[in-house]
């Protein structure tokens, strides 16, 4: 897969001013779209994206860089960027290029480290106290009424198809008592609920418009579907309406959104399209499609409990592939179960890493049933944000940009790098017919890990 070959990165700085730079490292061919960039933001990108230490003689990071071209030679694309300033590479051990310095007249005035700014939001989580989900398992007559009744506490909510009820106490004292109680039954499930903040961070860029998806939906053929479990994805993203089926909403009524800001459902399900771009290599039509499912209710947490319902909605309405751009620290025994019992179905689910530089499993994507994936800042590097655990399985890019409103937002973590690979699995299955799992197994062997 040609994918597998390259690196195919939107990588423009933090304060950007530019639109893409891509490096395809198979051919060593460069292609850039900058839009009056200044010299420091385009060097950023290429530090990034082909992972150099880069040097600049200060003074010279405000140049304007305004170019576009596809597929040149390095040493041809440097000069386009760099227009009339001198540049040295000097190698590695091995010969292969690894720091680069940018001068007017001499190398040693090349001083100032281009540095890589990283902002994320972390994963977030907290137990509730005065909560528990109680799941009652097939072939039991217990009556859920009833034993809310015998505990003294409220149902709050429920997901039929999984005989779960969310139980709610009057302080966290009762919860306890009812935890003990429960402990070790043979007829119940007990797990926690969890509150899961927003994961993701967007800052927005005032520019030009980057250029759209390059793809459009395939009629008459059956979708593959993409379970997107995450905030609402607003009508106001206009390209994404072709390729997004109608939502479903867990706990409640559709939320009225503010459409001056994307969120992060609008930016995950325009990162899995980009992901399935990256899929079709060249071709300009996918059956994929998203099936968007609103966990959080317009508000900037949701819970355990919301996120078991929405993937067993999504399980429900055909989704092959359930990502999964959010999480928290502690493991859910529904939810695992769940997704077992999914995955034993052939549906592929695939999980951020969390955005924390530690090696702590951060659950959905720690489970075994799930795909986990991390970012990385530069080919073959993990992004400093990153969780780098031995449940993660690949890594890849975790920037991503889309165009909102006529507003450049970029969106950096490692519900990106999730989002791309649930795009990029499903594509590939619906272009080859392959199961989504095998596809995994592939994107495993293939894909970097940290």
């Amino acid at each position: 897969m040609l994918f597998l070959g390259c690196c195919l990165l939107l990588v423009c700085p933090t304060r950007v001013q530019c639109q893409s730079f891509e490096w395809d490292a198979s051919s060593d061919l460069v292609s850039a779209d900058f839009g009056h960039a200044t010299l420091g933001q385009a060097l950023e990108s290429i530090a990034e994206a082909m992972g150099w230490d880069v040097f600049v003689e200060p003074g010279l990071e405000a140049r304007r860089v305004k170019t576009r071209f596809s597929r040149l030679p390095r040493s041809e694309a440097l000069r386009r960027i760099l227009g009339d300033l001198n540049y040295a590479l000097l190698g590695g051990e091995s010969g292969t290029p690894r720091r680069l310095m940018v001068y007017a007249i001499s190398a040693s005035r090349a001083t100032r480290k281009i540095e890589i700014a990283d902002e994320v939001t972390v994963f977030v989580s907290r137990r509730l106290d005065n909560e528990i989900i109680v799941q009652i398992k097939p072939g039991s007559e217990l009556s859920i009424e009833a034993l809310a009744e015998t505990l003294g506490a409220t149902i709050v909510g429920k997901v039929e198809g999984l005989n779960a009820y969310r139980l709610s106490f009057e302080d966290h004292d009762s919860a306890d008592r009812a935890r003990e109680q429960l402990a070790g039954s043979e007829t119940l499930q007990i797990s926690d609920n969890y509150t899961w903040e927003r994961p993701g961070n967007q800052q927005s860029f005032p520019l030009s418009s980057l250029p759209g998806l390059r793809i459009q939906p395939e009629n008459g053929s059956a979708s593959t579907i993409v379970g997107l479990i995450d905030m609402p994805v607003q009508s106001e993203a206009a390209e994404l309406a072709p390729f997004l089926l109608p939502g479903i909403h867990v706990g409640g009524e559709v939320p009225v959104l503010e459409s001056d800001l994307p969120t992060h459902g609008t930016s995950m399900a325009h990162t899995v399209l980009k992901g399935v771009e990256m899929g079709l290599q060249g071709q300009n039509t996918t059956p994929v499609k998203i099936l968007p499912v609103d966990v959080y209710g317009g508000s900037e947490a949701t819970s355990t409990f919301e996120v078991v319902s929405g993937i067993y909605q999504a399980v429900q309405a055909g989704a092959q592939v359930i990502n999964l751009s959010l999480g928290g620290a502690d493991p859910v025994p529904i939810m695992e179960e769940v997704i077992d019992q999914a995955s034993a179905q052939g549906i592929l689910f695939v999980g951020a890493a969390g955005n924390s530089p530690g090696t702590e499993p951060v659950f959905p994507a720690a489970y075994p049933g799930v795909l986990a994936v991390t970012a990385s800042s530069r080919p073959g590097q993990v992004a400093s944000y990153a969780n780098t655990g031995d449940f993660v399985d690949v890594m890849v890019p975790g920037r991503t940009y889309l165009d909102f409103n006529g507003v450049t937002y970029m969106v950096n973590g490692t519900s990106a790098s999730a989002a791309y690979v649930s795009g990029l699995a499903a594509s590939i299955a619906a272009a080859t017919g392959r199961p989504v799992q095998e596809v995994a197994l592939e994107l495993k062997a293939q894909l970097p890990k940290p």
